[in-house]
């Protein structure tokens, strides 16, 4: 047995004293005069037998009680087995858990000020030549070295909430790493956190040992919005459209008649009052009339304490005024394209003839449609590849005497398959894939007895193995009438049957047009963003051909830096990495062009109030040490458990039932 504070031992000296006054009494007597005391003397011999035992009972008491009251404050423990590896210089690793979750008020302050306080007094406890390592989710530079006691004491008050969100494997592989270094055996670790349980299981090292400290917030209640989206897949002036907001209650009361807002451009849209039960989730649409050409910033805001960094929803979308589409036919095609764009306000119609082809225009369009072109020369096949790469969406249409090895020419340059002869014999559509995207949301309900198309002269169509072939219209002989092909960032649509309504019914079908609708509204670039902080997916934005090497900027309110960037065909991908701290919106702009905008959020994943408790760590790692405490009891406990079995607890216990006894003693036992 060995004492943390063996200097309390000199106090064993002070059972001198009850030892002293019991052998020399210090009470004076006073002579009482008997005429005759022969009655008493039988009387007085069993008295002083009885007064002796029961003073040795209480001095023996007495001197127990300080006995185990010096051992207590001595306290004593059993030295663990492998004390030689407890001694010499130690290896501290502390986590500091500063994440939004760490925002919720403990006792009498934040979770993150009791955590800041819990690790300050941890390495208060341990020597001065000890080396600390502090890491929070920041992972910044600084922490990845070890600093003296002083050091860390300062980098702790500088620990502030952060966006950052980690898992158990990311902190515990950095505490590794730098406890590893010196190949040390004292290698400890602490783990500060509430504990959410979105951040994984932990696989803790066998040469690491491990104290995890839970802290747990008064009230877990947090409401907050999840995501948002439009209902529109392009947003055009003057349209009416759709957000759908995704509310999530993470607490165990109904919230009832929410404040949500929404606001465009910084001017009030529209309000909604939404009922969310407890651990639920809603969907709310809120209406809206776009009125703005250009890029939009969106901000769909809640009220809810105190958890507030998810109370609102950033989205930046850009308005065009029209769609592009472009068709190009051979002379005497008939005018089934023509009569579906024309006259429509939301689109920018043109028609250019086979032998008479403006390239440069190519590149602006957002669907190209080929009407029955006899046969693809060289440079338009190349020209609409390197357009369908970039991210376009082209129709085909082929003629009833086309040359398909032109066709073929450009179908296998692509690898997505090919055409065989023309079938000329009279075959009915079977079904229409309802599951396809441009398909899915075409119908409210779908009609029990659809009238369907038939054709009588097809081509036989070969899918390739390069790229997944879908099939929008299927034949009764198992053929293809529609189908489309993911080629790179862009689609290719084929009909297998010309565009002629005498051999090829569909082109006056009534899912004719709302089809070609849907095919120019996919070839829209989707500029709609909203990003995540943290994410390590790029951000993608469209960018101009002539303008690619452009070196672009991104710029908020405080902060300016040029980020990695990449362009793949007719898009640029960024990643801003850990430059950007705050949730809102950020301008993208090279030093001569157009501005662009992102919005960026906070991650949701520190909105779910669901954590570890104590008995839930102690139950998952019953080899960890899981303290119970904060502050400096964590500190005391932690140390305990590293010299070996304490016993101060049990001197204490002693100490205490002495002390009962000799009350008793002195209490019951009458003279």
């Amino acid at each position: 047995m060995q004492f943390v504070h063996p200097s309390f031992l000199w106090a064993l000296g002070l059972l001198a004293i009850p030892i002293i006054i019991h052998l020399f009494k210090f009470r004076r007597f006073k002579t009482v005069y008997f005429s005759n005391v022969a009655f008493l003397k039988q009387i007085q011999q069993e008295s002083t037998n009885r007064n002796k035992l029961k003073h040795l009972l209480v001095l023996a008491s007495r001197l127990l009680t300080m006995l185990f009251l010096i051992l207590a404050f001595a306290q004593p423990y059993i030295p663990a087995k492998n004390k030689e590896a407890n001694s010499g210089k130690k290896y501290v690793s502390l986590y500091v858990d500063n994440s939004f979750s760490m925002k919720a008020m403990g006792n009498k302050q934040s979770l993150l000020d009791e955590a800041k306080l819990s690790a300050k007094s941890i390495a208060g406890s341990y020597a001065n030549d000890d080396l600390f390592q502090l890491l929070t989710n920041d992972f910044s530079g600084k922490q990845q070295r070890l600093v003296n006691k002083e050091e860390l004491m300062l980098m702790l008050d500088e620990v502030e909430i952060s966006p950052a969100s980690r898992n158990w494997n990311e902190i515990l592989k950095r505490q590794k790493d730098i406890l590893s270094r010196d190949n040390s055996p004292n290698q400890i670790a602490y783990l500060i956190s509430d504990f959410q349980q979105n951040m994984g299981g932990i696989t803790p090292d066998s040469l690491v040992k491990y104290n995890l400290i839970p802290l747990a917030a008064k009230s877990q209640a947090n409401l907050y919005i999840d995501s948002c989206f439009f209902y529109e897949p392009v947003q055009l002036l003057n349209q009416k459209n759709k957000l759908i907001v995704r509310v999530k209650n993470a607490g165990e009361e109904d919230a009832e008649n929410i404040r949500l807002s929404l606001s465009i451009n910084g001017q009030s849209k529209a309000l909604s009052n939404p009922t969310v039960k407890a651990g639920d989730k809603v969907y709310d649409t809120i209406p809206f009339t776009i009125s703005q050409i250009g890029w939009n910033k969106t901000e769909v805001k809640l009220e809810d304490f105190p958890i507030t960094f998810d109370d609102s929803y950033f989205m930046a979308f850009n308005v065009m005024e029209k769609l592009n589409v472009l068709q190009i036919k051979e002379p005497g095609t008939g005018n089934f394209v023509d009569a579906v764009f024309n006259g429509q306000p939301e689109f920018n119609f043109s028609t250019l003839n086979a032998g008479n082809i403006n390239y440069a225009a190519l590149g602006k369009q957002h669907l190209i449609v080929l009407s029955n072109l006899k046969d693809m020369s060289t440079g338009l096949s190349e020209e609409l590849k390197k357009y369908v790469n970039q991210g376009g969406s082209l129709l085909i249409f082929p003629n009833e005497n086309a040359t398909i090895s032109s066709y073929n020419q450009f179908l296998n340059s692509s690898q997505i398959g090919r055409f065989e002869a023309l079938q000329s014999d009279n075959t009915e559509v079977e079904s229409i894939n309802l599951n396809h995207k441009l398909v899915k949301d075409l119908f409210d309900i779908v009609p029990q007895n659809i009238s369907l198309p038939s054709v009588k002269k097809y081509y036989r169509f070969v899918a390739g193995a390069a790229h997944p072939t879908e099939d929008i219209i299927r034949l009764k002989n198992k053929g293809m009438l529609l189908l489309s092909e993911v080629v790179e960032q862009g689609h290719i649509y084929i009909c297998t049957a010309p565009l002629d309504n005498k051999v090829n019914e569909f082109v006056v079908h009534s899912t004719f047009a709302p089809l070609l609708y849907k095919m120019a509204i996919n070839g829209a670039a989707d500029e709609a963003q909203a990003h995540t902080i943290g994410s390590k997916d790029p951000i993608t934005l469209e960018t101009s051909t002539d303008k690619k090497e452009s070196v672009l900027k991104i710029k908020g309110e405080k902060t300016e830096f040029i980020p990695e960037q990449s362009n793949i065909g007719s898009k640029v991908l960024l990643n801003p990495k850990d430059n950007i701290k705050t949730a809102g919106f950020y301008s993208v702009k090279a030093d001569e062009g157009d501005e662009k905008f992102i919005a960026l959020n906070y991650n949701r994943a520190e909105s779910n109030m669901q954590f570890e408790d104590l008995d839930a760590l102690k139950a998952k790692h019953p080899l960890l040490n899981v303290i119970g405490a904060s502050g400096h009891e964590a500190a005391v406990l932690s140390k305990e458990v590293g010299r070996g079995t304490s016993l101060w607890k049990l001197a204490l216990l002693f100490c205490l039932v002495f002390l009962a006894i000799e009350i008793g003693l002195l209490v019951f036992w009458k003279k």
